[in-house]
């Protein structure tokens, strides 16, 4: 009995081992590939954020390739020294240093994907829009009213259009732009309560 406990603790201690060690293989042993995996967000968050614009994205990619580069020449004897491992952990901290560095520098950018323009000028419009759709559907804006009001929102849209012709909108473009919604909000809201009723 004694031997068939002593067989399944060594098992145990062997199989566990075993699984550790493919746990650290799986990330390189010190959590480095879930490193590189935290850069690589952090680089696509800060564009899709606007504290990253292209220049500083592809600097730092640039950066995070050649850090990948010198792994894969490191692991070409299949495994990582501790020195190997000290290594690429000083160049992801300095990634980390560089990636904190350009996205809270002065320089900011509307990305070209950007969910929402910086300040919420496009969750803005698409309320405006909302807005005009419901006052017909309840009767509140008659038909002459929405054209109206569609054809407001056309023109700060053109603005929009004509302002992000050099890629960006600077804070002062987006100001004007909120004045335009902020008036656009007021003109929906008179509108929706005045007597002209949908027939």
């Amino acid at each position: 009995m004694k031997k068939v406990f002593l067989a399944v603790i060594c098992a145990v201690f062997v199989f566990g081992t075993i699984a550790t060690g493919h746990a650290e293989q799986g990330d390189w042993r010190g959590g480095i590939r879930s490193r590189i995996q935290v850069s690589k967000q952090k680089i696509v968050q800060g564009i899709e954020r606007g504290t990253l614009n292209r220049h500083e994205a592809d600097k730092l990619n640039a950066e995070l390739s050649t850090i990948l580069n010198k792994i894969d020449r490191m692991k070409s004897d299949g495994y990582l020294s501790q020195g190997e491992r000290d290594n690429i952990k000083n160049d992801l901290d300095r990634l980390d240093r560089d990636i904190f560095k350009e996205k809270h520098d002065s320089v900011s950018t509307v990305p070209a994907a950007q969910g929402d323009w910086r300040g919420g000028i496009r969750s803005r419009i698409q309320v405006s829009k909302q807005k005009i759709e419901q006052g017909i559907e309840q009767g509140t804006l008659n038909r002459r009213e929405a054209r109206r009001l569609n054809k407001e929102l056309g023109r700060i849209l053109n603005k929009i259009d004509r302002m992000k012709e050099d890629g960006r909108l600077s804070q002062r473009e987006r100001n004007r732009i909120n004045r335009d919604l902020d008036r656009l909000d007021r003109d929906i809201f008179k509108e929706k309560r005045d007597d002209n009723r949908r027939y």
